[in-house]
């Protein structure tokens, strides 16, 4: 069969005595048993899965008479070994695609002929091409996936594939459908300001913990210091991010194994718990998917996979289900038929090149050739070995397709009308200085110069006369950079460009502007009058005292001459000891 039907409450086992080989297993939905049915299936299986936390929460649920064993980075060739050793019934073993040949080697060293003793469930299989362009190794077992008797793949979300084995080999898709209505209600919010977005769904969501899903790590960080929560929140993220937030941004909730315990009252999740993961609480959160396509294009979200695998993710439901996005007008919009023209022409270009370098006449030209190949963009799109890397040029097509969706709104809101996973609901929130909650998610890792560039830029945009909201909105600045504030209140916007932005530029034409304010200059005349001579001690002391009383602290030491500030002066000396002193003239100010 081809297609089957399940009913409310039902799973896989109960329709399906066991996984066929050679077929894509497409389920409409996640959560219905297909690991869980392969496990208890009467047969060695090895299981591959794209990240770890979902072997960890798999195998403290195994029992024993199915007993998974979870492969990954940590676990040696040895202790494979001695499992395999063990006399259980049926080998369970569950792995990561980059310690798949920890399994062949341990195989190896206990006599088993891998391909025809062991069924191979690939799951999550649509990440074979999500994931391939910055993890190229995801796709490490395929090749030894084509050679097992007996295999399947499975995913809640498939994604077709281009790579000619699937048909050599007479793969087939078999679907998994529902009699009853399992589409999740969602909000989607379309707005060029995500920080006030967020911070207005917080005012409205405050009954329920809350579980963002943003695969950016800093921007998670900047959003949970910008919010004011980090005591109460959790991120669930990669171990070198774990180790990047403990140790040099001081944020200790972070985490690379998911525990109910450690969830608090905002979570952040990255694309590690997006797939195949279940989040069993005993509450029904709200659920936040963020996608910010100005500040990173790996905040990106696949309505058709990632945004249907984390709806998935909560087996006991959830609460609210909204998707927070921006749209870039300038995102070029491409066809799937033009793209693949696109890789064609670079394909060509790659196999002119190296027709040269193979006809090379000298080692010389061989080598100015080769890196020419190198160099080419078809050459992400190849194995080692040169040959053709189908998952990965599935990928470029994918990913210009995904992110082309969010040149605008209506192709983010056709997309989710037309996904079988969701029913939308769409809104949408335009605020005024759109750039400043990029400038406060991304200021981190913006040089200064970078970011006060950016602020002159926002601030050009305020119109006189200012508003309340522009002087609350200058003082939301004031606390990113008090010194560019003062320096645009007090100086303007040419003086800082011309100045390039230099702090200590800046700070020398603030103390001269703030000496030659009108108080300042009140006090000074009110202690020095035209048509005296004064000696150089008495001016240091008594604009000293002046400055003091001003809070104003100059650069430079107070001199004696820094009364031609104010004054026209003549040098002069004064008494019997003839001290040096000035001879005021005139008011300069």
């Amino acid at each position: 069969m081809n297609h089957y039907i399940i009913s409310k409450g039902q799973k896989l086992s109960d329709i399906m005595p066991q996984i066929e080989s050679n077929i894509n297993l497409a389920k409409k939905f996640p959560g219905i048993g297909a690991t869980y049915l392969e496990i208890h299936s009467p047969r060695p299986s090895i299981l591959i899965e794209p990240n770890v936390p979902v072997i960890q929460g798999k195998c403290a649920k195994s029992d024993k008479d199915f007993k998974l064993f979870g492969v990954y980075e940590g676990v040696s060739v040895d202790k494979i070994t001695d499992y395999l050793q063990e006399p259980y019934k049926y080998h369970k073993l569950m792995t990561t695609p980059e310690s798949f040949p920890k399994i062949k080697q341990a195989a190896n060293n206990t006599g088993i002929d891998l391909y025809s003793h062991f069924f191979c469930l690939m799951d999550e299989s649509h990440l074979l091409v999500k994931d391939v362009d910055y993890r190229d190794n995801i796709v490490l077992p395929i090749n030894d996936f084509f050679l097992f008797k007996q295999k399947a793949l499975v995913s809640a979300t498939p994604i077709a594939f281009s790579d000619p084995r699937f048909k050599e080999q007479d793969f087939r898709t078999v679907t998994i459908d529902a009699d009853y209505n399992y589409k999740q209600d969602i909000t989607l919010i379309h707005t060029n300001n995500t920080l006030q977005s967020i911070q207005d769904y917080l005012e409205q969501h405050n009954d329920s913990p809350i579980c963002f899903f943003i695969n950016l790590v800093d921007y998670s960080h900047s959003l949970i210091k910008e919010l004011g929560i980090q005591n109460e929140s959790s991120i669930f993220c990669a171990p070198k991010s774990v180790q990047k937030l403990k140790n040099e941004l001081e944020f200790n909730n972070a985490y690379d194994e998911w525990k109910s315990d450690r969830m608090r009252k905002f979570n952040f999740f990255t694309s590690r718990f997006y797939n195949a993961f279940d989040l069993e609480v005993d509450y029904t959160p709200h659920v936040v998917m963020l996608t910010d396509i100005k500040a990173s294009p790996y905040t990106i979200l696949d309505i058709n996979t990632d945004c249907v695998q984390i709806a998935g993710r909560f087996r006991n439901g959830l609460s609210t289900l909204t998707h927070i996005y921006t749209t870039d007008n300038n995102l070029p919009i491409m066809t799937t038929e033009e793209i693949r023209i696109h890789q064609f022409a670079q394909e060509h270009a790659y196999n002119t090149i190296r027709t040269l370098y193979n006809s090379a006449a000298s080692e010389t030209e061989r080598n100015a050739f080769g890196e020419a190949m190198r160099s080419l963009p078809f050459n992400r799109m190849l194995y080692p070995d040169g040959k053709k890397n189908y998952f990965a040029i599935d990928n470029d097509t994918n990913d210009k397709l995904v992110t082309g969706s969010y040149h605008d709104s209506d192709r983010i809101i056709s997309l989710y009308y037309a996904c079988y996973m969701f029913r939308p609901s769409c809104t949408g929130y335009i605020y005024q200085f759109k750039d400043f909650s990029q400038l406060l998610l991304q200021g981190s890792k913006m040089t200064v110069k970078e970011k006060r560039k950016k602020m002159v830029a926002i601030l050009s945009e305020l119109k006189e006369p200012l508003s309340e909201f522009d002087l609350d909105f200058i003082n939301e600045m004031r606390k990113v950079d008090s010194l560019l504030i003062e320096a645009y209140e007090l100086l303007g916007l040419d003086s800082i460009m011309e100045m390039d932005y230099s702090q200590k530029r800046m700070n020398e034409a603030i103390i001269l502007k703030r000496m030659q304010g009108n108080t300042t200059v009140k006090l000074i005349k009110n202690s020095f009058k035209t048509g005296y001579k004064y000696k150089c001690s008495q001016i240091v002391s008594e604009l000293t005292r002046i400055f003091e009383m001003l809070n104003i602290h100059p650069h430079k030491s107070i001199r004696g001459e820094t009364i031609n500030h104010y004054f026209d002066t003549v040098p002069c000396r004064i008494g019997k000891k003839r001290e040096r002193g000035y001879f005021l003239r005139a008011e300069l100010l």
